[in-house]
């Protein structure tokens, strides 16, 4: 299912363009992914554990592209990518009602409305796909602001896994939530 492409003007004066990734967008993808998954404090992967080749990046992007339950958002700032949101829809006939998304921005794009934008965008989008019935996300339970980024928007909270995350020897509890979108 397709998304038009839409400007997005935020808390900080700025507008982004939001729109649909690109096969050809895997070397910029691989770059953002890179530039802020390190610094990023919720974020389950160590420093680099995301290092995937170009062919490997073109196949995911592709089947983003390709599949009508999937969806890969970039935000773009003076031609850079700055945020993104990507919903994967499940393979499985049993499971193709549901996707799992999740979310990433630079840290210096937080708190001027990208991540409610993006949120927004892709869960607008999934209430048009005809096949989606249901969002569900998995988030740090210590991720304050994303928790309530995610009820803002309508998720619920339904189940906890204790020390599901373990990061520098720490332990994190992941907190399940869902949003039924049909």
């Amino acid at each position: 299912m397709k998304f038009t492409p839409k400007e997005i003007l935020l808390k900080n004066g700025k507008t982004v363009l939001l729109r649909h990734v690109e096969v050809a967008d895997a070397p910029r993808v691989i770059d953002f992914v890179q530039g802020f998954v390190y610094e990023a404090e919720y974020v389950p992967l160590v420093k680099g554990e995301f290092n995937p080749t170009l062919e490997e990046e073109e196949a995911i992007l592709r089947s983003y592209v390709e599949r009508d339950t999937c969806l890969f958002l970039v935000a773009e700032y003076e031609g850079k990518i700055v945020g993104n949101i990507n919903v994967e829809g499940h393979k499985r006939k049993i499971l193709e009602h549901t996707a799992l998304f999740g979310m990433g921005m630079w840290k210096e794009w937080e708190g001027v409305g990208l991540g409610t934008a993006i949120l927004n965008a892709a869960i607008a989008w999934a209430k048009a796909n005809p096949t989606l019935e249901m969002l569900w996300l998995q988030v740090y339970e210590n991720n304050q602001v994303g928790r309530a980024l995610y009820r803002k928007a309508g998720f619920v909270e339904h189940g906890m896994t204790p020390k599901f995350f373990k990061q520098n020897g720490q332990y994190h509890n992941e907190v399940l939530m869902h949003l039924f979108v049909s």
